[in-house]
């Protein structure tokens, strides 16, 4: 009988001790458990497919800008300046005439028509061996010559190109205060520069030297030619 009532109090006992035990706190739920699922992103679109790139086009010529200096086949041009002589080498105003035509890339044909207008004074007398001496001025007499000369034009600098000219020429000279006249072959070297002003037009500027020899009437023979000339004018593209 006691062992019976025993056994009620250790039941009695534990069920107390069950039901004053409190009841377990639940843990808070973790953030990451609460985020939401990532979005299924789509696989990125496959590049598209792109042709071989193809050289560029061509410019237009007819669209390309001019140089700043476009020489024709064919070009005429007008000088008017001065030249310097004396002895028996006229000098005075020059008027000029140019006839040019390309030969190369760098190479034109100049062909020259010149003129010569310097004064008529008397300048020559007769020494004690009655031998007949000239002395003209630097613009004295008066000339015509044609000349046949190879110009040779440089790379342009800016807007001017250089160029270089080289010949040979005839002309007949005259000093009519003293009638004395007679026949001059000269070489001719010198230069200039070419400045374009519009597609068809130039103007242009040279120096040259003129030396040579001639023979003249009265008695005088053989004399030297040595001359210097500066003029400018305008160029004119034919063609």
């Amino acid at each position: 009988m006691s062992r019976l009532i025993a056994v009620a109090v250790a039941v009695v006992a534990a069920a107390a001790t069950a039901h004053a035990q409190p009841a377990p706190i639940a843990s808070a739920p973790d953030p990451a458990a609460l985020a939401p699922a990532p979005a299924a992103t789509a696989p990125p679109a496959p590049a598209p497919e792109t042709s071989p790139s193809s050289p560029p086009a061509a410019p237009d010529p007819a669209a390309a800008p001019p140089s700043a200096d476009d020489m024709g086949d064919q070009d005429i041009s007008a000088q008017l300046g001065l030249a310097t002589g004396g002895h028996l080498t006229p000098g005075g105003l020059r008027i000029a005439g140019h006839y040019l035509y390309q030969l190369s890339d760098r190479d034109w044909f100049d062909g020259t028509a010149s003129f010569t207008f310097g004064s008529g004074g008397p300048a020559c007398f007769r020494d004690r061996s009655n031998t007949l001496v000239c002395d003209h001025g630097l613009t004295d007499g008066t000339g015509v010559e044609v000349a046949a000369s190879i110009r040779r034009m440089f790379t342009p600098q800016g807007q001017f190109r250089p160029y270089a000219r080289l010949g040979i020429g005839i002309g007949a000279v005259r000093f009519s205060g003293d009638d004395v006249s007679g026949v001059a072959i000269p070489l001719h070297g010198g230069g200039g520069v070419r400045v374009k002003v519009a597609p068809e037009i130039a103007v242009v500027a040279e120096a040259e030297l003129a030396l040579g020899f001639s023979n003249f009437n009265q008695g005088l023979g053989s004399a030297l030619q040595l001359g210097f000339a500066i003029t400018a004018g305008a160029e004119f593209r034919l063609r």
